[in-house]
């Protein structure tokens, strides 16, 4: 008996569905291609619920054929493609005919669409309904130019999808950013972005510069360096971030554009960042647009058309190395090194063997001259080598010491104690808003005199909206204040007012990445990340104490939430044997 059958056409929609639309996002992003590809000059995309519940486009495109309704929701159905050489001369967004059949086999869909008649002048507009891929009525409207397309109850049919999606507010930053990351590449196009009937973006039609200044933000865009190159048939362009605005290793977004098709390139984004390690580890904000011929790439290699295969990746990888490199050579300029100053005039040709003096200090022979170790430490910083008596301080007198401005040495139970200072604080202030999110109470907040205007980039909008009232427990008392600022009227009492715009900047995205499940661990760790104090920062002897003190009150003073150690204990019986 045969044991080989074929699936249903349902099975293989919901089979497909699973590639092409993981998420609300997905979704969001192959209606939106369609628009572009229908020769929209307007699109308006409205959520709820993170889409789960309702995602609506709408468009003032070409429309559907009436007759086309139906065949539209089927596989493999498309109207951009005619034969198998079409996929090496693509000049659309979509052309695989998976996306609506895809959604629509998940989800219940409704396409009303309106396309003018040739010929006829007049206007036909037609509604359709389907559930699961299958059509459930049809009929003529009365509806404006254009297409507007409504998904209901995603993943209705397959609820275990559901389970994998985030909270609504991260949703909605998922399909913010793929709005953004399509509305860079037409900026000819006017976007909106509505959740629960919230207006979270909105961009007109405008120059490239205008553009990404409504995605990304005013402050970054005036921060951003223009790049153009060409070599090898190969054209970049676009801009990126100037290293002096950037923070050390730091991730931030890289916009890539492939023929103005929004892609993600693992090859791309290491050019880039490669492009600054002379500066630095960063990683830059980069909006990067490639030109090339069409043969040379092949966009049909994954369904949801992330991937691009490149024919020559390394002449790829060093036309946007050297595109970017070119960019920061023109703005960068390099610090000079006086070599004079740093080294002796005549340097030692020889150094002969050290010798005890009459005064119980040692000196050299530097070529003919000999040195007195007094005259090399000209500040009386000479310890006489006597075993009688010590002018060197003892622990407990030196009591704390800061290292490289990032560790401090003190002695605690008869042992040396070096601690990582960020790290120790960083587990004080994980500690702190833990313990403030579960029991409702909140950390000390410093009023301020003069409220600051911080600049939230668009896609993290609705973190902010959501974390309003975390952010207010933490100390953070923030208020709206105009189109994607917000006003600063109260920071945390141990936190610098310089630090404060981008401590909440740091806060939504490390919330917006974290995949901790627990909301209240999350928040606790991603305010403890962007609020403790850094290495490299010098601190009193009271900031010492006081962190020293706070760690070894914890039940865990060990490791950081994440598992790293903070500090290494050495007994004081160990130091006197290795000596």
């Amino acid at each position: 008996m045969s044991k080989i059958r074929l699936l249903p056409d349902s099975v293989v929609n919901q089979i497909a569905a699973g590639e092409v639309v993981e998420r609300p996002a997905s979704a969001v992003k192959e209606l939106v291609e369609n628009s572009l590809d229908a020769g929209a000059t307007q699109i308006k995309v409205s959520v709820k619920r993170g889409g789960k519940d309702l995602i609506q486009i709408t468009d003032n495109g070409s429309g559907i054929e009436a007759e086309d309704i139906e065949k539209s929701v089927l596989q493999h159905a498309t109207s951009k493609l005619k034969d198998a050489s079409d996929l090496f001369k693509l000049s659309t967004n979509g052309f695989r005919g998976e996306a609506l059949s895809s959604i629509a086999s998940i989800s219940k869909l409704t396409i009303e669409s309106v396309t003018r008649q040739v010929g006829s002048g007049g206007a036909v507009g037609i509604k359709a309904e389907f559930e699961a891929g299958v059509l459930v009525k049809k009929e003529e409207a009365a509806l404006p130019l254009g297409t507007t397309i409504t998904v209901q109850d995603l993943f209705f049919n397959a609820p275990v999808r559901s389970e994998f999606l985030k909270n609504d507010s991260v949703e909605n930053s998922r399909i913010l950013d793929c709005i953004i990351r399509l509305s860079i590449a037409n900026e000819n196009v006017r976007f909106e972005y509505r959740a629960d009937n919230r207006l979270l973006f909105c961009a007109a039609e405008g120059s490239l510069q205008t553009r990404i200044s409504d995605a990304l933000g005013t402050s970054i865009a005036r921060s951003l360096r223009e790049v153009e190159w060409a070599e090898n048939g190969i054209r970049v362009s676009g801009f990126v971030s100037s290293p002096e605005e950037l923070q050390t290793g730091k991730r931030n977004s890289h916009y890539i554009y492939l023929q103005k098709r929004p892609i993600h390139n693992a090859l791309i984004s290491k050019a880039i960042n490669q492009a600054y390690s002379p500066y630095g580890d960063y990683s830059p904000i980069a909006v990067i647009f490639l030109e090339m011929p069409l043969e040379t790439f092949d966009v049909n290699v994954h369904p949801a058309k992330r991937e691009v295969r490149f024919s020559k990746d390394n002449a790829v990888f060093l036309a946007v190395n050297h595109a970017i490199h070119n960019a920061l050579q023109s703005t960068i300029s390099y610090p000079s090194i006086s070599i004079t100053n740093t080294l002796r005039e005549h340097a030692p040709v020889y150094i002969a063997e050290s010798k005890a003096s009459d005064e119980g200090v040692w000196s050299r022979e530097w070529g003919a001259e000999k040195v007195s170790a007094q005259e090399l430490f000209p500040d009386d910083r000479i310890i006489p080598l006597d075993t009688n008596h010590s002018p060197l301080p003892t622990p407990h007198s030196l009591g704390f010491l800061q290292i490289g401005n990032s560790y401090i040495v003190c002695e605690q139970g008869g042992s040396m104690l070096i601690i990582d200072q960020h790290r120790a604080h960083k587990r004080i202030l994980y500690e702190r808003a833990l313990q403030v999110l579960q029991k409702e109470e909140s950390l000390n907040c410093q009023e301020l005199l003069f409220p600051e205007t911080v600049e939230i980039p668009a896609y993290l909008s609705p973190i902010l909206e959501e974390q309003k009232g975390s952010l207010k427990k933490m100390g953070f008392y923030v208020e709206p204040f105009g189109f994607n600022s917000w006003q600063l009227r109260g920071i945390p009492a141990h936190l610098p007012i310089n630090a404060a715009g981008k401590a909440i900047l740091n806060f939504l995205e490390s919330i917006n990445e974290s995949k901790e499940s627990d909301i209240f661990k999350k928040t606790a760790l991603s305010f403890a990340n962007c609020s403790a104090i850094s290495n490299e920062t010098e601190l009193s002897l009271q900031e010492m104490k006081a962190i020293v003190s706070d760690l070894l009150s914890l039940q865990n003073p060990y490791e950081t939430p994440k598992g790293e150690a903070i500090f290494m204990k050495m007994p004081i019986e160990d130091i006197k044997r290795r000596f």
